[in-house]
């Protein structure tokens, strides 16, 4: 089996969960994971890749390369026969690298993708980068609400494949660390929440880390998933909000919702999440138990009252940890994502995947709730 892997083109922070899925794969199951680096453009040649493609879009033709703000992928042919292609697309105009892939689908028995970033008012827009969706046998997506708009262009029918994460790189096991940490928020934090949490570091001394910079590179994404392991395994808290709860994001997403892997990745390590749940079906499957996210409203006011009242709650708390420990566990880890695909695709499931699953249970037996810090 062949995955295709970007991580020598693009290396932003929010990709390393992607990357972290590919590596997971690799570990548990017989597969080459292809990365092909990067073709280096003078300021001559991005120039000319804008003009190109605007000029196609524009006469209806499909555009031909990324925009000429992203790297252009180098030539590269497929060797050998696999019996899977898989790749993971966050952004349309990735689907154009498949261009400057020779052979991927000649060489494939079965092509399948997984694209993380679609909402349905951009599809329209970029129909000519999906197009290539025809060659794929099946197209899985984290949100179902665009799945319509990309039939209509002819992939086939999407179904949804959630976002996991390393369950034993995350899980507070075998020795639980320390909670030392009150609050732990990553990316996108409501504005309001954060004022009043930097007012707790002054007056009552939280302990509060945050990210203080954006769309950050991030070259060696296995140690920075770690670092984000080791920081909310040390953590009491951590912040997860809706997507749309930012009416920033309503421009992209139209409304529509997605699971944000950091409900995921908080879940994983034990964590007590502070926000707010999607409300949807896939949520509701994936995090079904009592305060799997305790409610935080986006705009609330009474963040220092709420922390107040859950401090007297440890007993609460340590089943919340346990809970969300033992699900990412038994059900949310990469080899859980992976075993759908092959499932779906009538691929045979490896002992790797089956060793894979049998030592996440073993890990799972392990949590109890005095397992867990309470860190209250």
């Amino acid at each position: 089996m062949l995955v295709l892997s970007q991580r020598r083109l693009h290396t932003a922070k929010h990709l390393t969960m992607l990357y972290e899925f590919e590596d997971a794969i690799r570990g548990f199951d017989d597969v080459t994971v292809l990365s092909p680096g990067g073709v280096p453009h003078e300021h001559l040649g991005s120039l000319s890749r804008r003009l190109v493609n605007g000029s196609l879009h524009r006469l209806g033709g499909p555009r031909r390369s990324p925009p000429w703000d992203h790297p252009s992928m180098r030539p590269t042919r497929v060797e050998g026969q696999h019996d899977l292609f898989f790749a993971i697309f966050s952004d349309s105009f990735e689907l154009s690298y498949l261009r400057r892939l020779k052979g991927w689908r000649e060489r494939c028995r079965r092509a399948v993708c997984f694209l993380t970033e679609v909402w349905s008012p951009g599809v329209q827009q970029n129909a000519d980068y999906y197009d290539v969706l025809r060659e794929f046998d099946a197209v899985y997506l984290f949100t179902p609400a665009a799945a319509p708009a990309l039939a209509a262009l002819g992939a086939p029918s999407p179904s949804v494949l959630q976002v996991g994460v390393d369950a034993e790189l995350f899980a507070p096991l075998p020795v639980p660390p320390e909670r030392v940490l009150d609050v732990y928020a990553f990316g996108r934090t409501s504005p309001v929440i954060h004022q009043q949490l930097l007012d707790l570091v002054s007056t009552k001394g939280l302990t509060y880390v945050y990210d203080t910079t954006f769309q950050a590179k991030v070259p060696l994404h296995g140690e920075h998933r770690a670092l984000l392991a080791n920081m909310l395994q040390r953590s009491r808290f951590s912040l997860a909000h809706r997507i749309n709860d930012s009416s920033q994001r309503l421009l992209r997403t139209g409304g529509e919702e997605s699971l944000s892997s950091r409900y995921f990745e908080g879940s994983a390590a034990g964590a007590v999440l502070l926000g707010s749940r999607p409300r949807t079906p896939e949520f509701d499957v994936c995090f079904d138990w009592p305060d799997a996210v305790i409610d935080l409203p986006y705009d609330s006011l009474e963040v220092a009252e709420v922390l107040a009242d859950l401090a007297g709650q440890p007993e609460r708390l340590a089943q919340a940890r346990a809970h969300g420990v033992r699900a990412a566990l038994t059900r949310h880890d990469w080899v859980h994502r992976w075993e759908q695909v092959l499932t779906d695709g009538g691929l045979e499931v490896s002992q790797g995947v089956h060793r894979r699953k049998a030592h996440l249970e073993e890990l799972a037996a392990q949590v109890t709730v005095e397992g867990v810090p309470t860190g209250a």
